[in-house]
């Protein structure tokens, strides 16, 4: 009898331990030259199907303990955190929780890490700075109102608090400037106070000379102003070989040590920069101006100049030097390379704008901007880091001994800092390292006694007023910043949470001087994923520059202008291309002083909803507006909230119990969730909200798609931003009072991002996008093949080494007609045709004259309908053309000219009418208003 009691209690034992476990999936055991930004993946295989939270733990040590959480309190069986250390071995498990505290562990894994590749961003640093800048192995992130000194590890060390605007930061080998409305700031690199100048740095000569707008000056050792000469709009200066050379905005000056000009050079022109170059022990410049460039010696005898057709106050340039080689970025597409007197060697034109040009050995050099291409001198493709948004590029890129730092955002901020084999010897040469001695005295102008001092943010009330040295000290713990850019981001990262050493927190004296709070300036923030700028480029290289005409072309979504009324009331004309279409019926804008933006509509067999973003005070706010046939607005229905907020999709749903009508709209919110979480309000026909849903991750998540499943359900699907950083694909089914039955995500290692869910012929879905973890290089096609409990059956893809970027998909029966477009150069677009069951078929591509842009696919009167825009003299107008899948051609059929700049979002063809209706986005004196045309095609 004991033994069969023991024999009952080991099962019974055998099942309550394995009755969950959590498995390691990657990186696996032992697993060798591991990506520096890889997945972290897990399996949970649970009997009872506990709901589970996890906790994953990431160390150097084989002793993992609490210090080694990463991250805790996520639902997801995924985890993408910061970037790896290159060549290095590391530790991870993964902790679960339920709800009534158990907790279930995997076992630890180990596995070593690949070393570094040309273009790897091995250093993420996640934060709102606006500047960033390297001291010895820590970095000094300098945001409006605070310095923040960080380690190695990107943990906080000491923080400063200023009561006025930080307007720029320099570092000479000895000590931090920090340069704000009332003067300039001198620190060590520990961030203790040093001194305190009356003058507002704008730049650096050397190691101890400086200029601001209208002085030159030396700084002695002890940070007191030794030497200080007037000038009229200093645009930049250098020491160099024992001489200062400085340029204003009419002249180039060389000065001794004394300060004394020795020669000057008049310009009858407005300068703008000048730089160096060293060719045989002989230095020369090149100095930029509104008409040419000029190249000196160091006499300031004039070599060579270039003369512009175009003036550079009218056309963007930026002037660098290049070993032997004179580069000029113009226009922020054209880059040309000349020798030392002047004569074009080569010239390269791109079809993304780019604002620095950065030399990385003599084979090589980056361009930094809306993309980070590295090219060599042929113009091929090394290495790339992009979104699919465009980079907005904060401040003037960095090489230092660990690499380029690069501050980007897109819809989020970080600073990147990329390995490659740089030139160090090149780089340590050109540093403003060069100290001017000084051989007489003249008087010293010594600072004045500190009266403009620093004070206390809000973060410290209980901070009392001290003198500047010592300085008192506070400990609180360090907080992080709640992130509040909106819109849809691609690369994120995530912080490891500060251990030790503990941020220590420096609040300095009150200021005498009351100083205005800052304004903090509208912040606008793109929603376009991509924009894309073509130009053709120069057949015949010359001398002089080239200018070809700009065709932007956008990816279909909306870019929030900023806020401004309207000037004068608009008219309209309509432009038909000739063909048989009859004249349009009626066009109305719906003109309002602040923004509005739709991005599509839904007829309903008697009105349409327009869904999209109103938008007021910086913000976005979620909008809808029902509107009859002949335009007029029934009601519109704003959902007001703190932050961003929009609708990208929608559906309708009838209560079988009453046959009432509710509009389901799914789309992105900032508002509600941690980072952003995809958005699902369901609103009735009368405006009033049923309920609303936010869905995602702790990183930024969005909602794309949505489709009707039955009577009772629907399912959506949108991008689901792992942990700050990659993003997957997430297909959820709900039913229509809200409630999920269930969620999933598919992608790989990279990028994933999610355009159109269908209804397949088998009750399961049909889910289109776009990858970057798969594929022939760039995006690619990606469609996935999932069943009615959200398994995936099959996914393919398809595309080349270019972009392929979905635009939108046409259901006909069991196959789907997909129209994409290729970032070739030309642009080129292809129509893609996909079975439910045999995947991939046939397809065909074509190519537009002109500059023309797709925004939407669809079917009027069993016609494949393609709309748009095209850029003409300048403009954008709308395009409407027909896709005949049979003979493989494509036919114009309209086209819409308003006044000011015009983008067809949404066509629909309401039975038993012959007037189609042309849904789209006007942009009148920087304001978005919504248009409506009808017409017959």
């Amino acid at each position: 009898m004991k033994n069969y009691l023991l024999i009952l209690v080991v099962i019974l034992f055998s099942i309550f331990s394995f009755a969950l476990n959590i498995n390691i999936l990657s990186p696996q055991e032992n697993a060798q030259n591991v990506d520096i930004r890889t997945s972290f993946r897990w399996q949970t295989i649970d009997a009872e199907e506990k709901e589970l939270r996890y906790r994953i733990y990431i160390s150097e040590d084989a002793n993992i303990d609490e210090k080694d959480l990463k991250l805790e309190n996520i639902f997801s069986n995924f985890y993408t955190g910061d970037v790896l250390k290159p060549e290095t071995t590391y530790y991870w498990k993964v902790e679960g929780v339920d709800q009534d505290g158990n907790v279930y562990s995997s076992k630890t894994a180990k596995f070593t890490t690949r070393s570094l590749r040309a273009g790897d961003a091995y250093i993420i640093i996640f934060e709102e700075f606006d500047k960033i800048l390297p001291l010895d192995d820590n970095f000094l992130g300098i945001s409006k109102n605070k310095v923040v000194l960080m380690n190695a590890n990107k943990v906080v060390i000491k923080t400063v608090d200023f009561g006025q605007n930080i307007e720029n930061g320099f570092l000479t080998s000895k000590a931090v400037f920090l340069v704000t409305q009332s003067g300039t700031y001198v620190f060590d690199y520990s961030l203790e106070k040093k001194a305190q100048l009356n003058v507002k740095i704008k730049g650096l000569a050397g190691e101890n000379i400086f200029y601001s707008e209208d002085e030159i000056f030396s700084i002695s050792g002890v940070f007191q102003i030794q030497k200080q000469i007037d000038f009229n709009n200093i645009q930049k200066a250098l020491v160099k070989e024992g001489y200062i050379y400085l340029l204003t905005k009419d002249k180039f000056i060389k000065m001794n040590s004394n300060f004394e000009t020795i020669e000057s050079f008049d310009f009858n022109d407005k300068t703008f920069d000048f730089d160096y170059l060293e060719i045989q022990n002989i230095t020369l410049f090149p100095i930029l101006t509104n008409n040419n460039i000029t190249v000196l010696d160091t006499n300031l005898q004039k070599i060579s100049q270039l003369d512009f057709q175009i003036e550079t106050e009218r056309y963007q340039r930026k002037i660098y030097t290049y070993y032997d080689k004179i580069v000029l970025l113009s226009g922020s597409k054209n880059l040309n390379f000349y020798d030392s007197e002047l004569n074009l060697i080569r010239t390269f034109t791109y079809e993304v704008n780019f604002n620095y040009f950065v030399p990385v050995n003599k084979d090589r050099f980056i361009l930094v901007g809306e993309s980070i291409k590295s090219l060599d001198l042929e113009g091929n493709l090394v290495w790339n880091y992009s979104t699919i948004n465009k980079f907005q590029i904060i401040g003037k890129p960095l090489v230092h001994d660990k690499g380029l730092l690069v501050g980007v955002k897109d819809f989020l901020t970080r600073f990147l800092i990329f390995y490659d084999n740089f030139d160090s010897q090149y780089y340590f040469t050109r540093s403003i390292k060069e100290k001017m001695p000084l051989t007489q005295t003249m008087e010293e102008i010594v600072t004045p006694p500190s009266t403009v001092t620093i004070q206390a943010t809000p973060i410290t009330p209980q901070a009392t007023e001290i003198t500047p040295e010592p300085t008192q000290i506070t400990m609180p713990e360090p907080a992080e910043e709640a992130i509040t850019v909106p819109s849809t981001p691609v690369t994120i990262t995530v912080e490891p949470t500060p251990s030790t050493p503990q941020a220590t927190e420096i609040t300095l004296e009150p200021t005498q001087i009351t100083i205005p709070e800052p304004t903090e300036e509208p912040f606008t923030v793109p929603s376009t994923p991509v924009t894309i700028t073509v130009e053709p480029t120069p057949s015949t290289p010359q001398a002089t520059e080239t200018t070809p005409e700009p065709t932007q072309i956008t990816i279909p979504e909306a870019t929030e202008e900023a806020i401004t009324a309207p000037s004068t009331p608009v008219t309209i004309t309509v432009e038909p291309t000739p063909s048989t279409a009859e004249a349009t019926e009626l066009t109305k804008i719906f003109s309002k002083g602040f923004d509005e933006y739709i991005y599509g509509s839904l007829y309903d067999g008697k009105n349409f909803y327009l869904y999209g973003y109103e938008g007021k005070n910086d913000n976005w706010d979620a909008k809808t507006w029902k509107i009859d046939p002949y335009g007029n607005i029934l009601n519109e229905k704003s959902l007001y909230a703190k932050n961003t907020d929009f609708f990208r999709d929608s559906i309708i749903t009838k209560d079988s119990t009453d046959n009432s009508k509710n509009i389901i709209y799914i789309g992105d919110t900032l508002s509600y969730g941690l980072n952003g979480n995809a958005y699902i309000v369901s609103i009735s026909e009368d405006g009033s909200v049923n309920y609303q849903i936010d869905y995602g991750d702790i990183g930024r998540d969005s909602g794309i798609s949505i489709t009707n499943i039955d009577e009772n359900s629907y399912a959506v699907t949108g991008n689901l931003f792992i942990n700050k950083k990659l993003s997957d694909i997430f297909v959820s089914k709900y039913l229509n009072d809200g409630t999920r039955i269930w969620s999933n995500n598919f992608g790989g290692n990279d990028v994933e991002i999610a355009l159109d869910i269908k209804n397949s012929q088998d009750q399961g879905f049909m889910v289109f996008g776009a990858t970057r973890s798969f594929g022939a290089g760039g995006f690619d096609i990606y469609v996935l093949k999932i069943d009615y409990y959200g398994n995936r059956k099959w996914s393919n893809v398809y595309g080349d080494s270019n972009d392929n970027i979905p635009i939108g998909v046409i259901k006909d029966g069991k196959k789907y007609y997909v129209l994409f477009e290729t970032t070739s150069t030309p642009m080129s677009y292809e129509i893609l045709e996909v079975d439910e069951l045999n995947g991939f078929g046939d397809s065909f591509e074509f190519s537009l004259e002109g500059s023309n842009k797709f925004l939407g696919f669809t079917t009027i009167d069993e016609k494949y309908i393609a709309y748009g825009y095209s850029v003409e003299n300048g403009k954008k107008v709308g395009i409407i053309y027909e896709v005949n899948l049979e003979e493989e051609k494509i036919e114009k059929l309209n086209t819409y000219t308003l006044d000011s700049d015009f983008e067809i979002i949404s066509i629909s063809k309401p039975e038993n009418q012959n007037s189609v209706y042309i849904f789209g986005n006007t942009t009148i004196n920087g304001v978005n208003n919504i248009v409506l045309i009808t017409d017959i095609l």
